[in-house]
C-alpha cells in the first residue's frame, strides 16, 4: 500500500467496521421483541460483532499504533454519523 493511500484506506476500513458493528447492534435490537431467547440473541450478537471488529482492527493495525488510530477514527466517525442520522429520523417521526 502506498503511503498516500494508506491513511484514507484505514479510515475507510474503520467506517466499514463501524457500520458492521453498529448496524449489527441495530439489527439485533430490532429483533429482540420477537426472539425466543432475547438474552442469547444479544450475547451472541455482541460476541460476533466484537470478535469480528477487534480481529479486523488487530489485523489492520499490523503492530503500528498510528494505523489503529486511523481505523478507530473511522469507527468513531461512523458511530457519530449513525447517531445523528437516527436523531434526525426520530425528529421527523415525532
Amino acid at each position: 500500500m502506498t503511503e498516500v493511500w494508506r491513511w484514507p484506506l484505514l479510515f475507510a476500513a474503520g467506517l466499514g467496521l463501524g457500520a458492521f458493528f453498529y448496524g449489527g447492534l441495530w439489527w439485533t435490537v430490532k429483533r429482540l421483541p420477537a426472539a425466543g431467547h432475547p438474552v442469547l440473541l444479544m450475547l451472541a450478537s455482541f460476541a460476533v460483532r466484537t470478535a469480528v471488529t477487534v480481529g479486523m482492527m488487530a489485523g489492520l493495525m499490523a503492530g503500528d499504533w498510528r494505523r489503529l488510530a486511523a481505523v478507530l477514527a473511522g469507527f468513531v466517525a461512523m458511530r457519530f454519523f449513525l447517531v445523528r442520522r437516527q436523531r434526525r429520523h426520530d425528529a421527523v417521526q415525532s
